[in-house]
């Protein structure tokens, strides 16, 4: 499974398990709320009871979905984690290759190996790729610059979560100077 349907899983995942607990901790201040106020033997008072602290069905039901849930979110979040130390072929260049390309850039300029490379998460390069742009390769990203520049200022790319302006801007800047490798 590739990293990005995993962390949009994972992603869904989390915000279930926060809706789960919210409605878990509003149950559980109802239930104290009820008991203080005598009203322990209303009808909504044992609706609550159910779902939050009974074991007939429906309060069994609901804690296994959570902790179904609750499992499942750690196991991808273990699968993530581990996945962020594996490299892609091709994604980053050899050491030998980060040599020299710092020894053609000219001090104070940008680079793309420096700069703009650092920018692009694996999630972005694997997201992109579908595409036909792959932004772990300066020639690609240098051919598409002007398409991904647009797509940065526009805050539609990445597709998480728009840049912050200091990175747009360091793109833009890249971008209009010669295009550093």
């Amino acid at each position: 499974m590739h990293s990005a349907k995993v962390r949009t899983i994972h992603r869904r995942l989390g915000i279930s398990i926060a809706f789960f607990l919210l409605v878990q901790a509003i149950a559980g201040l109802f239930m104290s709320v009820g008991r203080l106020a005598s009203f322990d033997m209303s009808q909504p008072y044992n609706v609550i009871f159910t779902i939050h602290a009974g074991w007939d069905p429906f309060g069994s039901i609901y804690r296994v979905a959570l902790g179904l849930a609750t499992a499942m979110q750690g196991f991808l979040g273990v699968i993530l984690f581990r996945s962020r130390g594996k490299k892609t072929a091709g994604s980053s260049p050899s050491s030998d290759q980060q040599h020299a390309f710092k020894k053609q850039v000219p001090t104070g300029a940008l680079s793309f190996l420096a700069d703009i490379r650092p920018l692009f998460r694996s999630f972005d390069i694997e997201s992109m790729k579908p595409l036909g742009i792959d932004l772990s390769s300066y020639e690609a990203v240098k051919k598409h610059a002007g398409d991904i520049y647009a797509r940065l200022s526009a805050k539609k790319m990445p597709c998480d979560g728009p840049w912050s302006d200091g990175q747009v801007q360091k793109f833009k800047e890249w971008m209009e100077s010669r295009m550093e490798p």
